[in-house]
């Protein structure tokens, strides 16, 4: 979901800065078009409402990234061969995008596509629909995917920062939970590594040992994709949660003398 110029006014956008032209969302299309019942309500400019009879698609969000968006001048300045209709924009109107171009968008915003949410077919609601199923994929092979994509070394700091930190998450400690969680096969807690400022990104500092929390799975996921925001300070990492602020220590390794 690609957002062109924000034309709206500030009374209209509730006094809110406007939207910076890039990706706010990953959808997927679960339907062939249909004759739409018409839409024209306050997410519609003036005059550019839909009429009922409007071909119509129905559209699941697989993804969002409205804290986050990709912003379409990173995307020119980091990948300058996509697609001119993604790069200058198609105001609306939706257009297609190759493959590679579409990975080359997940890539940027860091999130592997594994990650996605998984479409499966419905359960056999008859024994007809299974006997379908079965004439379907009887004979079937598993389909074989190949998928090239450009990943980002992150080397060996953020083990080091799980070890250094007792493989302890630092936001169950810091909200006065158990933050260790089950012990893998040899014995060791486990524990992820969040990178607060996206490795994705490039930026100076995204790999440094004081970028990365160490969490829990459930903390882990909830920090990507739950409400929860993180500001950055000198020795700290400024955590709100559930109503709450907490302070997470940085990981600060001294720098030797020259």
């Amino acid at each position: 979901m690609r957002v062109g110029v924000d034309h709206r006014t500030v009374a209209e956008r509730n006094g809110a800065p406007p939207l910076d032209a890039g990706i706010y969302a990953v959808c997927m299309v679960e339907s062939e078009a249909f004759a739409g019942t018409g839409a024209s309500d306050e997410f519609w400019g003036e005059g550019q409402g839909r009429a009922p009879g409007w071909p119509t698609v129905r559209l699941r969000y697989l993804r969002t990234f409205a804290r986050q968006p990709l912003t379409i001048a990173t995307l020119r300045e980091q990948a300058p061969d996509l697609s001119p209709l993604l790069l200058n924009g198609f105001q609306a109107a939706s257009f297609p995008i190759s493959a590679a171009d579409f990975q080359a968008v997940m890539d940027q915003l860091g999130e592997p596509l594994e990650n996605l949410p998984l479409v499966t077919e419905p359960m056999p609601a008859s024994s007809n629909e299974l006997v379908a199923l079965e004439q379907k994929y009887r004979d079937a092979s598993p389909e074989v995917k190949e998928r090239v994509s450009r990943k980002i070394e992150r080397g060996p700091v953020g083990a080091a920062v799980k070890r250094a930190g007792g493989f302890r998450c630092q936001l169950c400690e810091a909200l006065g939970q158990n933050p260790i969680g089950f012990k893998k096969a040899n014995g060791e807690p486990y524990v992820e590594a969040h990178h607060v400022m996206h490795v994705s990104s490039q930026a100076v500092g995204s790999l440094a040992a004081s970028n990365v929390m160490t969490l829990c799975a459930n903390h882990h996921r909830e920090v990507h994709y739950g409400e929860i925001e993180i500001t950055i300070h000198t020795e700290r990492f400024g955590v709100q949660i559930n109503g709450q602020i907490v302070n997470v220590p940085r990981c600060i390794i001294p720098a030797k003398d020259p």
